[in-house]
This record gives C-alpha cells, structure tokens and sequence, in this order.
C-alpha cells in the first residue's frame, strides 16, 4: 500500500507542475522525457522550473522496482560551450525507493552529472552519478549511475 501511495503523491506533483504556466521552459521545450541506462534502467523525465533548475523523476525495472526523484541545479558555465548545442554540469539532492523481495528500501540520492543539448533537434544526452544513503529498513549507502537520453517536447 505504500508503495501505492509514493506513485499517486508523485502523478500529483508532476501535473501541478506541468499545469503551472509560470515555470521556465528551456529553449526546447520545459519537458523532456527518455530512457535511463544503467541503475536505475527504466524511463525517465524531466521538468524544468527556471533557467537552472529541474526535477527529475523516474522508475527502473531491474532486479527490484525503483521510483526516484531528484532536485537538480544546472550550471552552464563549469564546461566550455561546445561550437553546436549546449553543455552544463548539474548537481542534485532526490529521494529513492526500492521495492525489494525481502526489505522495502528508502533513501536520499546526491546527485552529480552532465547534460548535452543537440543543436539540431530538441534531445538532451546525459551522464550521472548517484550515491544513495540509505535510511530504512536500515542506514546503508547504494551508488546509482546511467547514460541517458531524453526528447523535449516543443510547445508545452
């Protein structure tokens, strides 16, 4: 059941989000959703509120089922500018759950990264890093970590 819970509470959020008409949309587009490689595996999306901030959220369906769901503040000066497209440096503070077969795990994600917009077509191409401390059933510390790619959907 609580399980169920997390889901709802986070389609909740994610149309308040998508509804308010004051949030900051990037040049292609405020939305953008995409698969994540790695761990997590599973899709994901992501929503910008202001020129340097996001939040993530995705689900991964490996061994164990994983929601997560990260914060993120861009910066788009730590790396050259590439001639075509754009490039920024992120860091992130989220919240993960796994379903696992014996336990139900629940945990903070800190996370570090590197995004790259295409100049030609609204798609960002992303690598992170993510370790994860554990704080139920007991403390522990993970380490999350993917490749990713995500479309923008122009217009929204």
């Amino acid at each position: 059941m609580r399980f169920v819970q997390i889901v709802l509470l986070a389609i909740i959020l994610t149309f308040v989000a998508l509804n308010n008409k004051s949030l900051y949309a990037q040049d292609n587009g405020a939305l953008g959703a995409g698969i994540v490689l790695g761990s997590p595996m599973g899709p994901n999306v992501k929503y910008w509120v202001n020129p340097h901030a996001a939040i993530d959220f995705g689900l991964g369906f490996e061994d164990d089922f994983t929601i997560y769901s990260d914060f993120l503040w861009h910066e788009w000066k730590l790396f050259p500018q590439p001639a075509k497209g754009k490039l920024a440096g992120y860091l992130g503070l989220g919240l993960r759950y796994q379903d696992k077969k014996r336990d139900d795990e629940f945990g903070f994600r800190t996370v570090a990264g590197a995004a790259y917009w295409i100049a030609s077509a609204p798609i960002e191409v992303f690598l992170e890093l993510a370790p994860v401390f554990q704080v139920a059933p007991d403390t522990d510390t993970d380490f999350d970590a993917g490749i990713g790619l995500r479309y923008y959907f122009t217009g929204l």
